[in-house]
């Protein structure tokens, strides 16, 4: 669930259904042709990461955002209203690729992805309970 407005708020509540899959581990091409969202898993250095986003965004149909960590640390993202690459310095690990659904959710409500540079995303560690 993504939530627009201010974070002590429950307005704006938007709720976002659609299918992510890992482009770099998954080899089945109509899975990959019915994503929402593609994410890569593997970081890569800045220019490949540019190529890489030019390459899935245009070749699956139904993609509306792709993504991929960076690996000097970020993630590079292009889909929604932006026309080109966003570059995203947030402090969010390689790993979690939830991070990836939550871009998706922030499209959803509207928002462009350029702006989640000024909502400062990051990864909160809490252990599961016992």
């Amino acid at each position: 669930m993504a939530r627009t407005g201010r974070a002590d708020t429950r307005r704006g509540r938007v709720l976002d259904e659609h299918l992510t899959v890992d482009a770099d581990a998954c080899a089945d091409a109509r899975r990959l042709d019915c994503a929402d969202v593609l994410c890569g898993s593997r970081p890569r250095p800045a220019a490949e990461a540019v190529r890489w986003l030019a390459e899935v965004g245009c070749a699956r149909p139904a993609c509306g955002l792709a993504a991929v960590p960076l690996a000097g640390g970020g993630w590079m993202a292009r889909g929604g209203t932006d026309p080109g690459v966003v570059a995203l310095p947030c402090q969010v690990p390689p790993q979690h690729w939830l991070f990836v659904s939550c871009l998706h959710a922030w499209l959803v409500a509207g928002l462009p992805l350029s702006a989640v540079v000024e909502a400062h995303p990051r990864f909160t560690y809490r252990p599961a309970l016992p």
